[in-house]
């Protein structure tokens, strides 16, 4: 039998989750909000463009890969943390370079 991927004891590794979450969170949200602050007061976006956008097959698909590789690494951090090894790190890094 498997073993269960967040058990009792895993607490420490929900905190890792939620703080990768987190941590990712807080930075995208305050890029996001500097950089259309920025351009609606340079003219290159009106306000509220933004939310009416509707994405191309092609940055729908990138945004896709974006959104995959987060959900990865938020939840491959407990794993990541218990496998610290040289060469895991390398192997994870060529992943996610890939992607």
């Amino acid at each position: 039998m498997a073993e269960p991927y967040l058990g009792p004891e895993s607490v420490e590794d929900l905190g890792r989750m939620l703080m990768a979450l987190l941590t990712e969170h807080w930075i995208l949200r305050d890029r996001f909000a500097l950089l259309e602050a920025l351009m609606i007061e340079r003219g290159a976006l009106a306000e509220g463009e933004l939310e009416d956008y509707v994405p191309g097959p092609a940055m729908a698909e990138r945004i896709q890969a974006l959104r995959a590789r987060t959900v990865s690494a938020v939840i491959g951090a407990p794993l990541a943390a218990r496998d610290r090894s040289v060469e895991a790190i390398i192997a994870r890094a060529a992943q996610r370079g890939t992607k």
